[in-house]
């Protein structure tokens, strides 16, 4: 089912980095009123869900920063302080493996059952060995081919077919020990430069004939995005674009890495840039000073309030939804949850942190 996307305001925006940790005080929903990221990030909530009976308390949101020392640090804390959790959620790609390890170390892995999100080769290996329940996983691949195929087209101003609401969503999949094995060959493809090429709507009728240019920049420096590179050159390859060599990780995951890398870009006179956002509000001047020298969209994390022209990637509500299903299936009892992820200033962190909450209380 379709899931609204939560607003980008400037406080919420404020108060994600004021808060990195749970527990800052009782701020906890209304009685009748939904639960929100913000609620189980300032505190923890107990709700039952209206159609299964099973009783829920989300104990929090633990972030990183993209620290991996302190995200193990904090499924290690987490452990410590509730001792009787039964799930453990995590978010990014690297939470997974650094809940693992603190969990393996106490030896709770018939206790605490652990969901993954991406692809992490140590997510993979302990859905193998049952160790992890699953994993959702996004398609990095997919959103490198299809920036470059639409990107193409809007630069040489042929049409696309965009949603009205300008997300152009790429489905995600549950990985789980059934199907883990067949999806560890997909990926070992893709990385070894044999990744196929998507389906795409021929009717389109694309005109490759004019070389267009463009660049795609992520916001951090992450495994993840190698998926992204291949399917850029694939793309490359099928609509005669110049991608620029290797898509642009900023050593660093900074902001002004990225504004600086698109700043040379702009020089060089690329007409087309898609761009993973670090900070959906903070960037957005920058953003629409950018799509007034190229054509320019959004992958992955969005920046909804800028001028950017669309943006592709994960529906994270709905990405969230599969992962507190995952668990649910897992721990029919229901119990102590909590959930661990990079940085909640970033939409899709706090949006699959609230599908999550969504599937397991009940909620749309």
């Amino acid at each position: 089912m379709p899931h609204k996307r939560l607003p980008n305001t400037l406080a919420f925006t404020l108060s994600a980095l004021l808060l990195g940790l749970t527990g800052c005080g009782d701020t906890g929903p209304a009685e009748g009123q939904d639960v929100s990221w913000e609620h189980v990030r300032d505190g923890s909530v107990t709700r039952t869900n209206p159609d299964t009976g099973v009783t829920w308390t989300i104990v929090g949101i633990r972030t990183d920063g993209g620290d991996q020392l302190r995200a193990k640090q904090n499924a290690e804390d987490a452990l410590s302080a509730n001792p009787d959790l039964v799930g453990m959620v995590g978010l990014w790609q690297y939470n997974p493996p650094a809940i693992l390890q603190a969990v393996e170390a106490r030896n709770l892995t018939d206790q605490v059952k652990v969901i993954g999100f991406d692809e992490h080769e140590l997510t993979l290996a302990a859905i193998a060995e049952g160790t992890c329940v699953g994993t959702v996983v996004q398609n990095p691949y997919e959103f490198g081919f299809r920036s470059v195929e639409y990107l193409a087209a809007t630069i040489r101003g042929q049409a696309i077919k965009i949603p009205e609401n300008k997300l152009v969503y790429v489905p995600t999949r549950k990985i789980t020990k059934e199907n883990v094995a067949a999806f560890q060959e997909e990926i070992s493809a893709i990385l070894s430069g044999n990744g196929p090429t998507p389906s795409y709507d021929a009717s389109n009728k694309y005109d490759t004939t004019q070389r267009v240019s463009m660049k795609f920049v992520t916001n951090l420096t992450n495994p993840f995005w190698d998926f992204s590179d291949f399917g850029c050159k694939r793309a490359s390859e099928v609509f005669n674009v110049d991608i620029g060599g290797q898509v642009y990780q900023p050593p660093n995951g900074q902001i002004a890495e990225q504004k600086t890398h698109v700043e040379s870009l702009i020089v060089k006179g690329v007409q087309g840039l898609a761009i993973s956002v670090k900070e959906p509000i903070g960037q957005t001047a920058d953003i629409n000073a950018w799509c007034k020298e190229m054509k320019v969209i959004t992958v992955d994390s969005d920046a909804p309030d800028s001028d950017r022209l669309y943006y592709i990637g994960t529906d994270n509500i709905a990405a969230g939804r599969q992962v507190g299903e995952l668990l649910a299936q897992a721990a029919p009892e229901g119990g102590k949850v909590m959930i661990f992820v990079g940085d909640l200033t970033q939409a899709n962190a706090n949006e699959r942190a609230q599908g999550v909450i969504n599937a397991l209380l009940g909620q749309d």
